[in-house]
């Protein structure tokens, strides 16, 4: 045990036998492009192979490669800092990793982005929790799996499976020494119908082989259903293990998101669906670290926005619960920064959202599912309703990436495009100053 280390303590993390409280943002669609987080339609591996298709392959690799730089760089983390933020989490995607046609080659350009941030991260004095958010076949059937098929096939092969083991040994073997890592997320959001020994099978491997070269890391493990529930999961067989929930109320019950709603009966759900993820700390009385929750954003209803991340820091700070928001910046749906309505990259989004959308894809995946059952085989099985449905919007994603991005990139010159990325720099972006003031007035007071 390192003891300057983030560590388990019972329910609690800590430091040098200090408590201590994880605080802060995930960086979503940073190393793994997450559709309605970026306004472009299709899984992360769909854009960037669209952007190959229309611009070649060495200028895509260049526009991501900044992309990714610029998204994330030290204005950012001088922001973080100031807020009071003393955690960030990285979720990243496979593919920086390992080469689906030579996966027995290891790619190195993962630990170049990674590398760079965990250099900040020391410099700021905040963790960063690793977050292997997509792996080979996909872990759950939807987008941000980076899963093209809608079938959540990490679960049918074993090979795939594999590779993610394998990736995470690689992973825990270069920063098994660095303090600034809280810990390891595992896996994001499994699903798939898993039995207890597929779910737990997975996970005792991957812990096995991390063990191997790092014995000291916080372990993160996220129950099935998307981060929502524990049941298959067999009693911790190791002292640095955790548990990681993912808290969307609206999820359960879209009436929260109502401005008319009456706030009682909001924040009653709010609890309700809290108090009920919980059950995995009242089970293994291990700590519990909630790696994302958050809204997308109304300016429209900022107030109500406000009322609802205070609502879910308290139930999280009252009950002891690390936590992170999701998440930090997009392309104004859900973060604190966002770039500017003049700037390129909005533009573009604009131009999209003339053909496509992330809720309407989803409305029309449900209205082909209704329509199929209705026409043939009525009534189907609710399950089967639900999984076959990530089948049908696999299907749009291709139909909008084909029909809606590559039409509007090829009315961009790539001398133009190339300098899109720069868009997310934190200077060339704005932000909601209220809620960075709100949160950081949460973060002082507990």
């Amino acid at each position: 045990m390192r003891r300057d280390f983030v560590q388990v303590s019972g329910e609690n993390f800590v430091v040098n036998g200090e408590k201590i409280m994880l605080r802060g943002f995930s960086i979503g669609s940073w190393m793994n492009l997450e559709h309605f987080m970026v306004g472009l339609p299709g899984t992360d591996s769909m854009i960037r192979k669209a952007f190959a298709d229309v611009y070649g392959k060495k200028e895509a690799d260049e526009f991501f490669d900044s992309y990714v730089k610029e998204f994330l760089k030290e204005e950012d983390f001088q922001l973080l800092k100031k807020m009071g933020v003393n955690s960030i989490r990285l979720p990243f995607n496979y593919h920086y990793f390992i080469d689906d046609q030579n996966p027995d080659q290891p790619l190195e350009a993962g630990f170049y982005y990674l590398d760079r941030v965990l250099k900040l991260c020391e410099k700021y004095e905040i963790y960063a929790i690793l977050d292997l958010h997509a792996v080979p076949g996909g872990q759950n059937p939807d987008w941000h799996a980076d899963n093209k098929t809608g079938v959540s096939q990490f679960w049918d092969f074993a090979c795939f499976r594999k590779q993610a083991v394998q990736l995470w040994k690689r992973i825990a073997a270069r920063y098994a020494d660095n303090r600034w890592i809280a810990g390891y997320d595992v896996l994001n959001e499994p699903f798939s119908g898993l039995t207890a020994e597929q779910f737990n099978g997975f996970y005792d491997e991957a812990i096995a082989a991390i063990r191997e070269v790092d014995p000291d890391h916080v372990l993160l493990l996220e129950g099935d259903d998307f981060g929502r529930s524990f049941e298959l999961f067999h009693e911790p067989q190791d002292p640095q293990i955790a548990y990681a929930v993912h808290y969307y109320p609206f999820v359960i019950d879209m009436d929260v998101l109502n401005e008319n709603v009456d706030d009682e009966q909001r924040m009653k759900v709010f609890e309700t669906v809290f108090y009920r993820q919980l059950r995995a700390k009242e089970r293994f009385h291990r700590p519990i670290w909630c790696g994302e929750t958050g809204l997308e954003f109304n300016r429209a209803q900022s107030g109500l926005y406000k009322r609802m991340i205070e609502k879910t820091i308290d139930l999280c700070e009252t009950n002891n619960i690390s936590w992170s928001l999701w998440t930090y910046k997009d392309a104004q749906v859900m973060g604190i920064m966002f770039p500017t309505d003049e700037s390129d990259w909005m533009k573009l989004v604009r131009n999209v959202a003339k053909t496509w959308s992330h809720h309407g894809e989803m409305e029309r995946s449900a209205e082909i599912m209704n329509w199929i059952e209705k026409e043939y085989y009525e009534p189907f099985d609710p399950d089967f309703w639900y999984r076959t449905e990530f089948r049908i919007r696999s299907i749009l994603h291709a139909v909008a990436v084909e029909q809606t991005l590559k039409t509007n990139l090829k009315a961009i010159p790539w001398e133009e495009m190339k300098q899109y990325p720069k868009s997310f720099a934190c200077e060339n972006c704005h932000k909601y100053d209220d809620m960075i003031q709100q949160i950081s007035e949460l973060i002082s007071r507990y």
